[in-house]
């Protein structure tokens, strides 16, 4: 069996790959190519930057791929503390990895929109764009909801550990409440995406998820009257 300190720094490598990967295809890509309430507008940018494009899909391809085998990793790692919360802790993060792929998937079928290689009248693109867009981003929403919900056992495992910080455990089961709470704002309030409260939700899993990233990679693992 792997020694605890080389195994929670190759969790917190795998997590980096996650957590860059993340930043680059959910947030950076899309900021650069997406055009809010403009299909017209969000075609024509996706073909002026469709390198670009393709490699923010290829990323979210790989930030799925590195978050299968994270909650693997961690399950090594952390099921001596509490093997059923470790298995449920695995479970809600795999759960939502099909949904985030079909995402990726709508993601490359606005990309044939734009280059006009998909049979579709040009009278009805905007209006197959617009769906396809939606769909895309629909998927992804619902994944948010696994995305919060393994945060839970994860960070109760954390908090428990002895060799993790425990702010950082507290953190990451508030980011679980934080994902679940946005995740209905958005569905049941309108504009809710707007208001300060949905960005504001979204800093302890933020923080938890970055800042127990680093740590198992910097600082590895550390008796709890170190690391509290």
């Amino acid at each position: 069996m792997m020694q605890q300190a080389p195994l929670t720094r190759i969790c917190g490598a795998i997590y980096l790959v996650v957590v860059a990967t993340g930043i680059f295809s959910l947030a950076y890509v899309p900021g650069q190519t997406m055009v809010p309430g403009d299909q017209v507008a969000t075609l024509a940018s996706i073909r002026a930057n469709e390198a670009l494009y393709r490699m923010g899909v290829a990323g979210l391809l790989i930030n799925q791929l590195a978050f299968f085998v994270l909650p693997l990793a961690l399950f090594a790692l952390l099921e001596q503390i509490d093997r059923t919360m470790a298995k449920v802790m695995v479970l809600a993060a795999l759960i939502g990895i099909p949904l985030a792929l079909a995402s990726a998937a709508e993601r490359l079928v606005l990309l044939d929109l734009a280059n006009g290689t998909l049979p579709v009248a040009q009278g009805s693109l905007t209006e197959f764009a617009a769906a396809t867009r939606a769909s895309a981003g629909k998927l992804m929403l619902f994944a948010t909801a696994f995305w919060g919900l393994w945060l839970l056992p994860f960070g109760y495992l954390v908090y428990r550990s002895g060799f993790l910080p425990r702010v950082l455990g507290v953190l990451l089961m508030l980011g679980c409440g934080g994902y679940l709470i946005n995740l209905l704002g958005l569905i049941i309030v309108p504009g809710y995406a707007e208001m300060t409260i949905a960005s504001a939700l979204r800093w302890p899993a933020t923080l938890g998820e970055i800042g127990i990233c680093l740590w198992m990679l910097v600082i590895g693992a550390r008796p709890r009257d170190r690391a509290a």
